[in-house]
């Protein structure tokens, strides 16, 4: 019976601060609707003032199989044994894993292409360099209007010497590690390990800029790749291609000299002469076999760059965005105004804290 009237109780006194918190809440709504008013047109501001983002996407689909089975490397053992070129010792090379392709994107040097690439911008109608682009852009910004640039930017900076810095290392000043950072995130590339399937997506606050990118990013990303499987092949493709002209003026200047000594000693007997005349003839045949084996080896480097070419197959071209993705203006509208309510309500609610029975 005592549990039952406490209950009753503090239902009672709940009902009672429920009912004060919304007479406290009607008392004030003139000041909780102006707050709310005011918090929408900062929300309607500050949308207004945010540029807008586009974004565009390309998919491709990388080849994935080796083409070292039936339908790959077979098809030409015919053919080059028609020329004698032996195919069968030829060993497969591990491409770049598929895995590793959105880190090829999000590497400096790529970036540092990006950044000193000139693109149309639709913007400003005119052709510019992307990091001028970016630089423009930043000045438009709200921030920038309203704080103006922070100017502590190059006071840690330090000096160096350019003839103390190693061959193929990077010196990226403040301003470039900015907008490479800035780069990294409106590039991002994604794997679908289910299907293979690789998509770019880039977001640029231009929509030409965006398809422009995104497009030179599946062309970095493929030539990448397609450098990394055949690059070794070349270098031998062009080893080979010198050491075959030299093999060639060699056998020539033999085939030169021992045609010119069989002329100069027709008809004699000499043992001398006969012997002059086989180490001629060696020499033409060594310098064929050399000349021959060589011929082989660079078909054989030829026809390894063609199955070690991976293919790309784009699924969904790069194309220019019609309709903005960023930002989504009524949605911040009315966020802002919902937090405006809540927050005006509850200081309403901590000015008004004695009147009400739940605070004491």
């Amino acid at each position: 019976m005592e549990t039952n009237k406490i209950q009753e109780n503090t239902d009672s006194e709940l009902t009672i601060d429920i009912g004060k918190i919304f007479k406290v809440i009607s008392k004030n709504k003139w000041a909780i609707l102006i707050a709310t008013i005011i918090s929408a047109a900062l929300g309607i501001f500050i949308a207004i003032n945010i540029p807008n983002e586009y974004s565009s996407q390309v998919q491709i689909l990388p080849e994935l199989e080796s083409k070292d089975g039936a339908g790959g490397l077979s098809k030409f053992k015919s053919l080059a044994g028609l020329a004698g070129v032996d195919l069968g010792g030829m060993g497969g090379t591990d491409a770049v894993r598929p895995d590793l392709y959105p880190n090829i994107l999000q590497s400096t040097p790529f970036l540092m292409d990006v950044m000193n690439m000139k693109v149309y911008a639709s913007k400003y109608k005119r052709t510019m360099v992307m990091s001028k682009f970016m630089e423009e852009n930043e000045n438009q910004a709200l921030a920038t209007r309203l704080f103006g640039k922070s100017d502590d930017k190059d006071k840690d900076a330090f000096v160096v010497n350019p003839n103390t810095i190693p061959i193929e290392t990077i010196r990226l000043d403040k301003k470039q590690d900015e907008l490479i950072r800035e780069f990294q995130k409106r590039i991002g590339t994604t794997l679908d390990k289910k299907t293979g399937v690789i998509s770019i997506a880039v977001k640029m606050q231009d929509p030409v800029i965006a398809a422009t990118i995104v497009r030179y990013a599946q062309d970095y990303l493929t030539k990448y790749v397609v450098t990394y499987r055949t690059e070794k092949t070349l270098k031998d493709i062009r080893f080979l291609g010198d050491r075959l002209n030299e093999a060639k003026r060699r056998y020539d200047h033999a085939l030169y000299s021992y045609s010119s000594y069989q002329d100069r000693n027709k008809g004699l007997f000499l043992n001398i002469a006969k012997d002059e005349g086989k180490k001629l003839q060696y020499e033409v045949d060594l310098s064929y076999n050399l000349y021959s084996e060589l011929a082989k080896q660079l078909e054989e480097a030829k026809i390894k760059v063609h199955r070690e070419t991976p293919i790309f197959k784009v699924l969904e071209p790069a194309q220019i965005p019609v309709k903005k993705s960023e930002p989504k203006r009524s949605v911040m509208v009315l966020g802002f105004a919902f937090l405006g309510l809540i927050l005006s309500m509850f200081v309403v609610l901590i000015k008004n804290y004695k009147s009400l029975g739940i605070f004491g």
